[in-house]
C-alpha cells in the first residue's frame, strides 16, 4: 500500500510541475503577444487624418525611391543587425532619393528569445533613416506584427519620428493605406499608393492572409487621374504571370527558389485592378530570393529581394535594396521607370 501511495504522489507531483510549466509558458505567450509593447508617444487614431500627403518632384521631373524590405532586424544590436545597418548606411550615403519605402518585414516575426527586441531594432533603423532628412513610410509585412504588438503598434511607434509619413481610412481592412501625391510644377503628376497586404489568418501561426476586397475597392475608388505606383509586401499571382509571360527588365535575374504566386486569394486583388490602366507599377517584396521585374499588360511588376543579413536566405546571395526612378514627364509607362538593384558588395 505505501508503495502505491508513493507512486500516486509522484504522479500528482509530476503533473503539477507540467501544469505549472504550461501555465507559465501560456502567461509568457500572452505577455509577448499582447503586453510587451512600450509606452507610446502617439495614438494610432492619429493615422485617420483628412490631410492628403503630397511631395514635390524635383525640377528635372524625376522622382526617386529607395525601397528597403525584409531586413528582419532582431534587436538592433546583434552582429547581423549591425552589419545590415552598416550596409544601409552605405546605400544611403551614395544613393540620394526623394522617398524611402520600407516595404514590410522590417523586424523578425514570431520570436520568443529573451534578447529579441523589435522596438529597439525599429529605433536603431529609424534613427539612421532620420539622419538623412528624407521622408519615409512603411507598408506592413507579414512578420512585423506577429509578436510584441501588432502592425498598429509598430506604426504608432514609428509616428514619433519627424520624417515618417502615414495615413489610413476608416472602415477598410489593414493598418496602412494612403496615397502620396507627387506634384510637378504645382500640378499633380503621379501618385504612389501604400497598401497593407495583411499578415496571417491566425496571428503568427496561421496561413498567409491576403489583400481584402475593401482594400482593393478603396484603391480603385480613390485613385487619382494620373499614373499610379502601388507598393505592398506580399505579391499576388499576377507577379508569376508577369515573370512567365512579360518582358523581363534587364539586370534583374530571378531565382525562383521560393514560390511567387502561392497566396492564391490575392487573385481577388488582381481581378479588381486588372482593367485600371492608371496602375502602372505593382511593387512587392516577401520572397527571399533574387529580384524580379517584368513589363506585362501595360504595367511593371517588380519584386525585391531581402535587404538584411538577419533574413533567412541563400548565404551566397548578398542583401540588396531597390532604387526606382519615376520620370513624371513621360507618358509611355514602359519608359517612365528605371529599376536598379543595389547589392552589398
Amino acid at each position: 500500500m505505501p508503495i502505491k501511495k508513493n507512486v500516486k504522489k509522484s504522479i500528482v507531483s509530476f503533473l503539477s510541475v507540467i501544469l505549472a510549466v504550461i501555465i507559465a509558458f501560456g502567461g509568457c505567450l500572452a505577455f509577448r503577444f499582447y503586453g510587451n509593447v512600450p509606452k507610446m508617444q502617439n495614438s494610432y487614431d492619429e493615422i485617420y487624418s483628412d490631410e492628403q500627403i503630397s511631395l514635390n518632384v524635383p525640377s528635372n521631373g524625376i522622382f526617386s525611391i529607395l525601397k528597403i524590405n525584409d531586413t528582419h532586424f532582431f534587436n538592433g544590436k546583434c552582429d547581423r543587425d549591425i552589419k545590415t545597418l552598416h550596409y544601409l548606411k552605405k546605400v544611403l550615403e551614395r544613393t540620394p532619393c526623394d522617398l524611402i519605402i520600407v516595404d514590410g518585414d522590417l523586424v523578425d516575426g514570431f520570436n520568443l528569445k529573451p534578447s529579441y527586441d523589435k522596438y529597439n531594432a525599429i529605433s536603431e533603423f529609424a534613427q539612421l533613416i532620420e539622419s538623412y532628412n528624407i521622408p519615409w513610410t512603411f507598408a506592413p509585412g507579414n512578420n512585423d506584427g506577429e509578436i510584441d504588438g501588432d502592425n498598429e503598434d509598430v506604426i504608432t511607434y514609428m509616428m514619433r519620428y519627424d520624417h515618417f509619413i502615414c495615413r489610413n481610412d476608416h472602415d477598410i481592412d489593414g493598418s496602412m493605406q494612403f496615397f502620396i501625391d507627387l506634384k510637378y510644377k504645382n500640378s499633380l503628376a503621379h501618385s504612389i499608393a501604400i497598401l497593407d497586404s495583411n499578415a496571417r489568418k491566425i496571428r503568427a501561426i496561421g496561413p498567409y492572409d491576403y489583400i481584402k476586397e475593401s482594400q482593393a475597392q478603396w484603391l480603385v475608388d480613390n485613385m487619382r487621374d494620373v499614373k499610379t505606383s502601388v507598393f505592398f509586401h506580399m505579391p499576388t499571382p499576377a507577379f508569376e504571370e508577369a515573370y512567365n509571360e512579360g518582358i523581363r527588365y534587364a539586370g534583374f535575374p530571378f531565382s525562383d527558389a521560393y514560390p511567387i504566386g502561392d497566396i492564391k486569394e490575392n487573385k481577388l486583388f488582381d481581378n479588381l485592378i486588372e482593367n485600371h490602366k492608371n496602375i502602372t507599377l505593382l511593387s512587392a517584396a516577401h520572397i527571399h530570393s533574387d529580384n524580379m521585374c517584368s513589363y506585362y499588360n501595360d504595367r511593371y511588376y517588380q519584386l525585391s529581394s531581402f535587404s538584411g543579413y538577419t533574413a533567412s536566405h541563400d548565404e551566397s546571395m548578398p542583401p540588396s535594396c531597390t532604387y526606382i526612378t519615376i520620370d513624371v514627364k513621360q507618358s509611355n509607362t514602359k519608359d517612365m521607370y528605371t529599376f536598379e538593384k543595389i547589392e552589398d558588395k
